[in-house]
């Protein structure tokens, strides 16, 4: 497989080898190491749909060797890639996004853009969904550096299905439809930013807050039986990490909310409220963010079913997390990412890995999203 050395063809080989047995592994490695058991006997591969990887704040990957958490998500994603979205949920470039070419950083930056794009293998979709620092962490050239990472990850896709979205700087709603599927990317740092979001050059169907909100309440809703509508986004609607103000050198100093980035603050309330009065009425199956750099799996409430947070993806930049009443799973100080498998006809499984792995393998927790 071009661009995988010998231990990543290796990775790849095990991993088609639980596939082609059936999704009983994952039952025994459920049963051994998991909170949430799951019984999956008798329940084959083929019957998955499309299966998703979420991962966020991948941008600080090693810059000599491509190790975990890239190496098992490529593993597991080249099992079957036809069916397959590997979706990277912001900070896809530390610390300040793409600078202008020819810039003392842009070579880096370039670097760090690349060890993911390849991640991806060939016959998957690759998603990039903007976060903070990618938007040339938060700064005024954030619009134009969003841009650039755009047209960066097309150049370094070579006409594979992986692109950024919502693009152009735009807020979004972006729906994306597979079979039962509807996955929704936000572009939450358009709701935070300080400077300027909009230029002669945008083409943004959705122009304001209120605008965001009421088209993100028509997407929330498809038409059809047993959809399942996921939202993706780079900033949590509830969170047990330093953002959520509960942990780290700095967390109790955020509960004074003077960061836009941070969950009590005014601006960040602002979004978060706009954006579950959306889902009212019609809540979707999960609501999927980084930002934090830990796992987390959440109760989500009336407005959304589940809160995921996966902000894991580069290993030197993991944090803590404290387990909150809400929450039903939460890993701190180890990177990974998150699997789900939509079913077909019914049943939406989660499945987080976590590295390095433990005795029992990298995976730590599964969940019936929704049950079969």
């Amino acid at each position: 497989m071009i661009g995988l050395g010998v231990k990543e063809h290796n990775a790849v080989r095990r991993a088609r080898l639980v596939a082609r047995g059936g999704l009983a592994a994952v039952a025994i490695a459920s049963a051994i190491g998991c909170h949430h058991r799951v019984a999956l006997e008798g329940v084959p591969a083929d019957q998955i749909e499309t299966t998703l990887f979420f991962i966020g704040d991948a941008g600080e990957p090693d810059p000599r060797q491509i190790g975990a958490p890239l190496d098992s998500l490529t593993a597991q994603a080249s099992v079957s890639p036809e069916r397959t979205i590997i979706v990277f949920l912001g900070d896809n470039v530390y610390p300040g996004g793409i600078p202008a070419e020819g810039a003392a950083e842009w070579a880096d930056a370039r670097r760090r853009l690349e060890a993911q794009v390849r991640a991806i293998p060939p016959g998957a979709r690759g998603i990039f969904v903007p976060g903070n620092h990618d938007w040339a962490d938060e700064t005024a050239y954030g619009l134009y550096s969003i841009r650039l990472q755009e047209q960066m990850i097309a150049s370094l896709a070579q006409g594979r299905n992986v692109r950024l979205i919502p693009g152009n700087g735009c807020p979004g709603p972006a729906p994306v439809d597979i079979g039962r599927l509807r996955l929704i990317a936000l572009d939450t740092q358009w709701w935070l930013h300080s400077y300027i979001v909009r230029d002669s050059n945008s083409r943004c169907p959705n122009l304001t807050m209120g605008m965001v909100t009421a088209a993100l309440r028509s997407e929330v809703r498809p038409q059809g039986e047993g959809r399942v509508v996921l939202v993706a986004a780079h900033h949590p609607l509830m969170t047990g990490g330093a953002h959520g103000g509960y942990c780290g050198v700095t967390g109790p100093y955020r509960r004074f909310g003077g960061s836009s980035q941070d969950i009590l603050s005014g601006t960040n309330r602002t979004m978060r409220d706009s954006i579950r009065s959306a889902f009212r009425g019609h809540p979707p199956l999960a609501y999927v963010a980084g930002h934090d750099h830990n796992l987390q799996v959440l109760r989500g409430g009336q407005d959304v079913n589940y809160l995921l947070v996966s902000g894991a993806g580069s290993a030197g930049k993991t944090e803590c997390a404290v387990k909150m009443r809400e929450s039903y799973y939460v890993t701190q100080h180890r990177a990974g990412f998150m699997r789900v498998d939509v079913f077909k006809g019914k049943g939406v499984l989660l499945r987080v890995f976590r590295f390095p792995a433990g005795k029992h393998g990298a995976l730590a927790y599964t969940r019936w999203l929704e049950l079969r």
